[in-house]
Formats: structure tokens, sequence, C-alpha cells
């Protein structure tokens, strides 16, 4: 398993628990099926999607917890056709106009009625909690998903996110990009995406581009500023940087990739292999990444970091 989009939440000192604590603070919230009336549902399951299996797996101090939502397709149109057909043959049989107020009565218990019948969808949200570094790394940038999962597990751990002071990152892209100067763990990649912060909605996208050529440099002079970059660390792993700080299109290089792919005896051994890669893979990345964008560092340390040694 290998997390293609990733949001990194700091975790307070306060949180320090083990494998079995976990997995406690979990189980009340363990996902239970849909009832028929309801809309959706969601709760922890196994990593491993093993009914038996515990609510985390834990290795080399990062535990791994997923959870999953289960939501009932019920299109707005099937509802409101079966609203419009409804009131269609009350106005005939009873001679009389349908009010506002009514039909959305009839329009309450025709969703009571119909989910009954819905199909459902199951979605997964993986995360791990790297107690090494106090991080809560998520598979998502999704805001929607975010908050439901963020949602879930503080109500399994309380309150211990905290807020992260961190530079965002357009200034330092721009900069690297405009200037060629950027630090040596990093490497510039071949997309981007640029705003005009005067008028947001002109926006301008690079595929596959090289980015210091004059066409897209010239861009520059227009006032636009970097809001996506394409980077890669240390050669291993590529990335798109958002604004948020959010990392999208995250991929691992090829020779790590294979090492992922290698046939194991079991899918326990499988997944425990793929979490070390991953969490190890990504923890050196993270670290280089705060250290340039931790809003705390001094300026003249982010300019030394700005420059490629």
């Amino acid at each position: 398993m290998w997390f293609k989009q990733i949001q990194v939440f700091q975790l307070s000192s306060r949180f320090k628990h083990q494998a079995s604590d976990i997995h406690q603070r979990l189980e009340p919230f363990a996902f239970e099926p849909c009832l028929p009336s309801m809309p959706s549902s969601m709760g922890w399951i196994s990593p491993l999607e093993e009914d038996e299996a515990p609510l985390t797996r834990g290795l080399n101090g990062c535990f791994m917890i997923s959870l999953q939502m289960e939501d009932k397709i019920l299109p707005s149109s099937v509802v409101n056709q079966a609203l419009k057909e409804k009131v269609k043959q009350i106005e005939a049989n009873e001679a009389r106009k349908v009010r506002q107020k009514e039909k959305m009565g009839f329009k309450d218990e025709l969703v009571h009625t119909l989910l009954t019948r819905a199909f459902t969808k199951l979605s997964v949200l993986h995360a791990y909690i790297d107690m090494r570094n106090q991080w809560l790394v998520l598979n998502s940038i999704s805001p929607a998903k975010t908050e439901l999962f963020i949602t879930m597990f503080q109500k399994a751990f309380g309150e211990c996110i905290e807020d992260a002071e961190r530079i965002k990152p357009s200034a330092l892209l721009t900069h690297w990009l405009k200037t060629q100067e950027y630090p040596q763990e990093f490497a510039i990649g071949k997309a981007c995406v640029l705003q005009d912060p005067e008028q947001q909605n002109r926006i301008v996208r690079c595929q596959q581009q090289d980015l210091f050529t004059s066409g897209v440099q010239s861009i520059f002079k227009e006032g636009f500023d970097v809001i996506q970059m394409e980077l890669c660390w240390q050669d291993r792993i590529r990335f798109v940087l958002a604004d948020d700080f959010s990392m999208r299109s995250v991929s691992l290089a090829e020779d790590d990739l294979t090492e992922m792919k290698e046939t194991y005896e079991t899918k326990q051994e499988r997944f425990d292999a793929d979490l070390i890669l991953m969490s190890e893979s990504l923890s050196g990345m993270f670290k280089d990444l705060f250290t340039i964008f931790n809003q705390r560092s001094s300026t003249a340390n982010n300019e030394k970091l700005a420059v490629a040694v």
C-alpha cells in the first residue's frame, strides 16, 4: 500500500499510546453496517481488512488505522421523480393543489422509503500514526473526507492535533523556480500551477515542460506565483506540493517500487513490508520539507535552505 495523496498533521506531545491502547480506543467506534433507513455509516476497520484482525497494525513505531464509510446511493433525480408522481396523483385524486410544505413532508417520507432499497458504496480512508515524530499521515486531500476522518479520530483520542506553524509553500516555490536556487535534497519536476494573486481566476497549468525555459519564466513578469509544483526528493519520491501543504500524485522510484512488489508468503507479510518502506521513506522527506517550511525558523535560516549547496 502506497499513499498517493497525503496530508500530515502534528500530534501533541500528550499523544503516547501502545498498540493495545490504540485498539481499545478505536473499538467503541468500530464500523457497523448502515441501517436500512439510514443514509450513511462509518467506523474503524482492520487495516488488513480482515474481520477478526485488530483495528490497528503497528510496526517500527508506526500504527496503521483505517476508517470505512458506507453511503447509500440515492440520486436526487430519483427522489424528485418519485415526488413528482406522488404529487400528480394526489392532485388528480383529490382535485386540489399540493402546497410546498406538504411536498417537503412527502419528500422526507419518500427518502426514508427509498433508502431501504438503495444501493450502498463502501470507501476506506487509510492513515498511519508515526509515534517517533508525532505525526498523523492521512491518505487523502479531500476537505470533506478529511473532516470526517479527523472528527472520528478525535472521538477516539480526544483533541490531540495541533496547528502546525509552517510557511505557505507558494513564496519559496516561486523563488526556487525564478532563481533556479533550491535545496539539494529536492529537484524540480516538469509540472506546476501558477496563479495571479490579484485575479485568482487567472491560472496557468504546465505539464511535461522544462519549467526553466523562457516561456514559463516569462509568466512571472505578469505577477504570477507558483501554487503547486512537482518535486522529487533524493531521486526516490516524486510528488506535487500544493500551497495548502498537501501532497498529490505521490509516487515511489522504480527500484523501491520493485521492492514493494516483491512476493511475500502472506498478505500480512506484504502489508508489513509496505508499511515499513513507506513510513521510512516518507519520514525522511517530511523532515526535510518541515525544516524548510517551519515558520519558527529564522529568516536567515530559510534563505540559507533556499539556496542549493
